[in-house]
């Protein structure tokens, strides 16, 4: 069963990075400049890899690692305290999956709806900036606990 905890944990990050980068390369392509009929069809490739690809992988990494966690309890980890690198991969995910839950999904799935040309420009243009602020700081979160991962084995 430890495996198989272990495998969804990792396709689960592989879902959530990958999708990341996926969306931080299509935010590079919505630089000033841009034509607002292509801003829009740009920010519904993001709002599409949000759904299918980060939004999954971040449900999966989070509840796989939080039975892997539980399963801990009452063993020998649990007597001798849980290793640092454990406990930072543990709280940077938790706090990387809480800025795509609480603030990049809310914004992508309004940036989506949103004209980027007319009056509703000012507002397209604060949400995708709230995106691209959000993803920078998931993607350190997710590099913290990547490399806390690593240190742990």
């Amino acid at each position: 069963m430890r495996h198989l905890l272990l495998l969804a944990h990792v396709f689960g990050f592989v879902l959530w990075i990958g999708g990341g980068l996926a969306a931080m390369s299509v935010g590079l392509a919505m630089r000033p400049g841009t034509p607002p009929r292509d801003l829009g069809a740009l920010a519904g490739i993001q709002g599409r890899l949000y759904r299918g690809l980060i939004l999954p992988g971040t449900l999966l990494t989070v509840l796989s690692g939080l039975v892997l966690t539980l399963r801990l309890y009452g063993g020998a980890v649990s007597a001798t305290g849980f290793p640092v690198e454990l406990m930072i991969m543990q709280g940077a995910g938790l706090l990387g999956a809480g800025l795509v839950l609480g603030m990049s999904l809310p914004a992508i799935s309004r940036l989506v709806r949103l004209d980027p040309a007319g009056e509703q420009a000012p507002l397209f243009a604060a949400l995708q900036g709230r995106t691209r602020l959000a993803g920078m700081l998931t993607g350190l979160l997710a590099l913290t606990a990547l490399v806390a991962g690593v240190l742990m084995r």
